[in-house]
């Protein structure tokens, strides 16, 4: 007897950016997230990535305001934090949904990640499309460049988190973001490079996908199908948020240009990723669960 595969996980297993996604993905990870998440009350969710200096990506933004959103519709309290250059982004991804913009600046002086913890008193942590330290401490791209200089240590809060409370949850796409470090052996057998980038941060609940705004949208997807409720954004609302991040300074992470796409995608692309989520969350799994004698058709 086969089972059959969610169709969430069908969608985030797509990879248009060829990083063998498949590798070091696990079936199966929104699904968990959502659950882990779906009676979360205070909740801080960590983005941004800045590429190159004074050039933040639209990766990330858009996927923590969808999830956000998602979460205090669920009756969460929520909190986006990110540095400076990425604060522009973020609030504009919350106008685009009509949310609060409660955004905090991630402190840079010593001891920051504690105070904000003891501060907030966060039940959840997410961090989506957010870069992790790696083994010697370094905060590398894609292309095995430093970014650390204009990418602030936010990792430092899942750090400080790892002894199991608050519940964290991470969000990537290719192995050098915060939450990583739970598959970091698998990242390790990929390639050099790989290896190189890899973060050592680990958490909890690991989501990957083919993008990580669409990690987002599928543990939204996921809670929708839990709860019954619809919290993910329409197509239209896709394609909004990604013009209202390049509005306020985003670049595309992989060609480095100010226009309105994703990881090289058109923003096109990103509406289709949201219907077909929008699909998934309402039709559960491709099938009843199970495939062979009694299943239905």
């Amino acid at each position: 007897m086969t089972r059959v595969a969610d169709l969430v996980d069908q969608i985030l297993a797509l990879d248009p950016g060829h990083r063998d996604i498949a590798a070091f993905s696990t079936p199966g990870a929104a699904a968990r997230a959502a659950r882990a998440l779906h009676r979360a009350r205070r909740v801080l969710i960590v983005t941004g990535f800045t590429v190159e200096p004074d050039m933040p990506e639209t990766d990330g933004p858009p996927g923590a305001a969808v999830l956000g959103r998602a979460l205090r519709r669920l009756g969460a309290r929520v909190t986006y934090v990110t540095d400076t250059i990425n604060v522009p982004l973020v609030e504009a991804a919350l106008k685009t949904l009509d949310e609060p913009s409660d955004v905090v600046v991630y402190p840079r002086e010593a001891d920051g990640a504690r105070r904000l913890l003891a501060a907030e008193r966060p039940t959840h942590l997410v961090a989506i499309e957010r870069p992790g330290r790696n083994r010697v401490g370094d905060y590398l791209n894609m292309r095995g460049e430093s970014v650390a200089a204009w990418n602030a240590p936010i990792d430092e809060l899942f750090v400080v988190a790892a002894a199991g409370r608050p519940v964290t949850v991470g969000i990537g796409d290719g192995g050098n973001e915060i939450g990583m470090g739970k598959v970091r052996v698998r990242l390790d057998r990929l390639d050099a490079l790989r290896a190189r980038i890899a973060t050592v941060v680990p958490v909890d609940h690991l989501v990957v996908a083919g993008v990580s705004n669409w990690g987002g949208y599928g543990i939204a997807a996921a809670l929708g199908r839990l709860t019954g409720l619809d919290l993910l954004h329409t197509p239209e609302i896709e394609r909004r948020l990604i013009e209202a991040c390049v509005a306020a300074g985003a670049c595309d992470g992989v060609t480095r240009r100010r226009e309105p796409t994703v990881d090289s995608l058109a923003a096109e692309t990103h509406a289709a990723v949201v219907d077909l989520l929008r699909l998934a969350s309402r039709s559960g799994i491709m099938g009843s669960g199970t495939l062979g004698r009694g299943t239905r058709s």
